[in-house]
């Protein structure tokens, strides 16, 4: 049987897409465009298809079957509002104009059409309530070259939705919105879903001479769910991947069946000024904000300005969540490698994720990111602050703040947070006014390139507990903490390398100057410190603040079997795993 494409027409903002789920509509009527040679096929242009669909009076969803064993050159299709139809389907995984065996995409090529969007989507016009369903399955969407205009590949506007389905569309340009424009108009406000199943849907190699070289949005709704690819697109302006204002999107790109694919997600985008995966601009962008069973990765983006995966501004009070995400590998020309925002409140975390546990790998991450002016991985100034829960923090290197830079009025809080083998700077984390606040975290590694761990250099509010803050590199380490009179602390049960400056300071109790002591015995991935059976920062402290699983989602705590000091929970971001010997049920509850 072939794949039905009117069972998209329930696929709605915030539905949760599962194939099987959704019946062909009873409704549906299938058309058929091919050459003039096939008696089978009712049309033989796109264009005439699309035209009787929109002046019919029925209200049937129409699947448009497009034959691809043709080309179809100087493409630019005009899709209006329906007189009457709740929607239609572009289609391209048939071969004729017969009903049949599924396989292959038909190429829309709109080089030569006159620099036109290759399709081009109208939403109802104003005062009409209905919201017509575009879907536009198993295509390859290309040659559009919109010189000025907006979406060179496909362009939305106004009240309708329209999902692509397992197409590809690349190698488009224009001025906003090199693959793909989606704009409100006064008649409502447009909703565009990517996904795939089989496949991604993808928006690769476009370019914009402006914002968003991949996609641009103006006040409407985003949704790249369940296997989506947004990848290699450049914009001289903002935005390499994604440039939008006042969009509301969540971008949940793993699949959602079957393992693993790390050849989704935002990557290798690039932009000339800031946000090479994504500019955002009011509005929000969350990342698997939904349950993850899979990381979304957010993979070698280029900025020639700040934020090289993503970049938030204009935010004011709203939130974004940032759930199981790897960046990795992502460079800005100024602050935040991987993430910079200048307002809002955000959350990176694990939080329900699946794809951690014991294995690293899986983590929630900011690894091999770089700023060449501060914060390797973060950097946050003005309103924006931010909790980072269950996310390790390594590789990642600046000009200063080789891991995160908070200023203004801003701040943030590491919970259950591992932080090793950054460089680069003269400090891994460093505020200009802002409050730091560390609860069991790890800091350990990070070569003998940082005088200082934390640094503030205008006074604030610095807070830890539960956490290891050691760097001990030789004659070369550093202090922990470099502040100027007027920063505010408060530190318990914390094990330092150094306490130049904190002992005996107000604010300051159950500090421990030791070894951790880290264990070596293998039963820890490499680059992951744990204290050591007999470290003295295992069974160290009573509860923290929370009384929360560790970053890799152990019970909290394990009491061991060695004298606990404050209590049974030990310091930093993973509770260290019973002996071996204790393994068989003799260890203490």
């Amino acid at each position: 049987m072939p794949r039905h494409s009117s069972l998209f027409r329930s696929l709605l903002p915030g539905s949760c897409f599962v194939l099987a789920s959704f019946a062909p509509a009873a409704s549906a009527q299938f058309v058929f465009v091919g050459p003039a040679s096939d008696p089978a096929c009712n049309y033989h242009t796109i264009q005439e298809a699309v035209d009787a669909w929109a002046a019919s009076t029925s209200t049937d969803f129409v699947d448009v079957v497009i034959a691809n064993s043709q080309t179809y050159s100087a493409t630019a299709i005009t899709i209006p509002t329906p007189v009457a139809s709740t929607g239609l389907s572009l289609r391209g995984d048939l071969p004729t104009c017969h009903l049949g065996a599924a396989t292959g995409h038909t190429v829309l090529n709109g080089s030569g059409n006159g620099n036109l969007p290759v399709i081009d989507i109208n939403g109802t016009v104003a005062g009409d309530t209905r919201r017509p369903q575009i879907n536009l399955l198993y295509l390859d969407i290309t040659g559009g070259q919109h010189a000025g205009g907006n979406g060179g590949g496909v362009r939305l506007r106004g009240n309708a939705v329209v999902t692509v389905f397992e197409t590809k569309i690349h190698g488009n340009s224009a001025a906003y919105g090199g693959g793909i424009s989606v704009e409100a108009t006064a008649a409502g406000l447009p909703n565009l879903i990517i996904v795939g199943n089989q496949v991604p849907g993808s928006i690769q190699d476009n370019h914009a001479t402006q914002d968003g070289g991949g996609l641009y949005c103006a006040n409407a709704t985003l949704n790249c769910d369940h296997y989506c690819l947004v990848a290699n697109n450049s914009a001289i302006g903002n935005g390499g991947g994604i440039a939008q204002q006042t969009c509301t999107t969540t971008f949940s790109p793993p699949n959602s069946t079957g393992p693993r694919d790390p050849n989704v997600g935002l990557r290798l985008n690039s932009a000339g000024g800031d946000g090479g995966g994504a500019w955002v601009s009011g509005g929000y962008l969350d990342v698997n904000s939904a349950t993850p069973q899979k990381p979304a990765p957010i993979v070698g983006n280029v900025a020639g300005g700040n934020g090289g995966g993503l970049y938030y501004t204009g935010f004011g009070s709203s939130s974004s969540a940032q759930r199981g995400v790897q960046f990795d590998d992502n460079q800005a020309g100024g602050d935040g490698g991987a993430l910079y925002a200048d307002s809002g409140s955000f959350q990176f975390y694990a939080g329900g994720f699946a794809g951690c546990g014991q294995d690293v790998n899986g983590c929630p991450r900011f690894r091999g990111n770089h700023a060449d002016l501060a914060g390797g991985a973060i950097a946050m100034s003005g309103t924006a602050s931010a909790i980072v829960s269950e996310v390790m923090f390594s590789n990642n290197d600046a000009g200063h703040a080789s891991v995160m830079q908070v200023g203004g009025a801003s701040g943030v809080t590491l919970i259950n947070s591992h932080i090793a083998g950054n460089h680069g700077a003269s400090e891994l984390l460093r505020s200009s006014g802002a409050y730091i606040d560390l609860r069991y975290v790890t800091i350990a590694d990070n070569g003998s390139d940082d005088d200082a761990l934390i640094r503030f250099d205008v006074a604030g509010g610095f807070a830890t507990s539960n956490s290891i803050l050691y760097d001990a590199n030789g004659p070369a380490s550093g202090v922990v903490l470099a502040a100027p009179a007027g920063t505010t602390l408060h530190m318990d049960c914390v094990l330092v390398h150094d306490d130049s400056g904190l002992a005996g300071a107000p604010g300051v109790s159950g500090l421990i100057v030791a070894d951790p002591q880290w264990d070596t015995s293998g039963l820890y991935q490499a680059g992951v410190y744990v204290p050591g059976p007999d470290s003295p920062a295992a069974d160290a402290c009573g509860p923290g603040p929370g009384t929360i699983p560790d970053m890799l989602g152990g019970a909290r705590p394990r009491d061991l079997p060695k004298p606990d000091g404050a209590g049974a929970y030990d310091m930093g971001a993973i509770e260290r795993l019973p002996d071996d010997i204790f393994g068989n049920g003799f260890e203490q509850p």
